[in-house]
C-alpha cells in the first residue's frame, strides 16, 4: 500500500515537471505561434527533466531550443518602444547597472532610457526602453552576462515587446582590463572611458602622449564600485601619480571634457604588486 501511494506521488510529481516546463515555454511565445508549432513543440522538450534546473524552469535553455528550432520571435511588425525589466536581488545596484549598462552596449544598444530603477526589500528593478523593430536577443543577453559570471536565472515574455528577466551576480565582474605590476600599456582614441582592474597594484602612473591634451577624469572604486577617490582636472594633465588604496579594485579613466583630447592616448604603467 505504501508503494502504490509513493508511485502515485512520484508520477504526480513527473506531471507537475511536465506542465511546469510546458507553462514556461508558453512564456515565450504568442499563443498563435505555439498553438500552430504544438506538436514539434512537444517533440523538443519531449524531456522535460532535461530543462529543469534544481527546482526550477532553465528558461535560457528553453529560449536556445525555441531559437534553434525557429520558434523565438523577436521581430515586430513595426519599429515600437521595447521595455526591459532586470530584477536584481543583491545588495549592489551598481555594480549590477554598470553589468547590465556595458551589456546592452555591446550588443549595439547604446542609446537606452530609464524608465524605473527602484530598491525594494526584495532587490532591485531597473526598467529601461528604447525604440527598435526587433527585440534584443535574451539567448545572446546570457551569453554576454555569463562572460562576466552573471547568470539570468529567470526570463519571461511579457507581451511582444515586453521581457522580463531576473539576474544574478553573486560572482560577477565588472568588464574591465587587468593590469599587473611591471606592466605598460596604451589607451588610444578610446570612444568612451576606459576601465582598468586595479586591485594587483599600488600605484597606476599616468601619462599624456604627444599630440594628445588630456584634463584628467579618473576615478578610483573598490570591488562593489563605491568610489574611493577621484581626480578632475580643469587644467591640462600631463602626468598623474595614482597612490591606490589597500581595497581599490577599478579605475575608471576619461576626460573631463571630451575624449576627443585623447588623439594620440595616454601611457599606463603600474607599480607595485600587492
Amino acid at each position: 500500500m505504501v508503494k502504490k501511494g509513493l508511485l502515485v506521488w512520484l508520477l504526480a510529481l513527473a506531471a507537475f515537471g511536465d506542465n511546469i516546463v510546458m507553462d514556461r515555454v508558453r512564456t515565450l511565445m504568442d499563443e498563435e505561434t505555439f498553438a500552430a508549432h504544438k506538436k514539434l513543440i512537444d517533440l523538443l522538450f519531449e524531456d522535460q527533466n532535461s530543462y529543469m534546473r534544481s527546482s526550477s524552469v532553465d528558461m535560457v535553455k528553453v529560449a536556445t531550443t525555441l531559437e534553434e528550432n525557429g520558434l523565438l520571435n523577436l521581430a515586430l511588425p513595426s519599429a515600437r518602444q521595447i521595455e526591459l525589466i532586470f530584477e536584481y536581488g543583491g545588495e549592489n545596484p551598481l555594480f549590477f547597472m554598470k553589468l547590465m549598462t556595458d551589456t546592452l552596449r555591446n550588443m549595439g544598444l547604446s542609446f537606452i532610457l530609464t524608465k524605473e530603477a527602484r530598491l525594494e526589500k526584495e532587490g532591485f528593478v531597473w526598467r529601461v526602453t528604447f525604440e527598435s523593430k526587433t527585440v534584443p536577443d535574451p539567448v545572446l543577453l546570457a551569453k554576454r552576462l555569463e562572460k562576466n559570471r552573471a547568470v539570468v536565472t529567470d526570463l519571461e515574455r511579457l507581451d511582444a515587446a515586453e521581457w522580463r528577466y531576473r539576474i544574478e551576480m553573486d560572482g560577477a565582474v565588472v568588464d574591465a582590463k587587468p593590469i599587473r605590476a611591471g606592466e605598460s600599456l596604451k589607451i588610444v582614441r578610446p570612444i568612451r572611458p576606459v576601465w582598468m582592474e586595479v586591485g594587483a597594484i599600488k600605484r597606476l602612473i599616468i601619462r599624456e602622449l604627444p599630440g594628445s591634451h588630456w584634463y584628467a577624469d579618473v576615478v578610483v572604486y573598490d570591488k562593489m564600485l563605491r568610489i574611493l577617490s577621484m581626480k578632475q582636472n580643469e587644467t591640462r594633465t600631463r602626468y598623474l601619480n595614482l597612490r591606490l588604496p589597500a581595497d581599490a579594485a577599478y579605475v575608471k579613466i576619461g576626460d573631463r571634457f571630451t575624449l576627443e583630447n585623447l588623439r594620440s592616448g595616454l601611457k599606463l604603467t603600474a607599480k607595485g604588486e600587492k
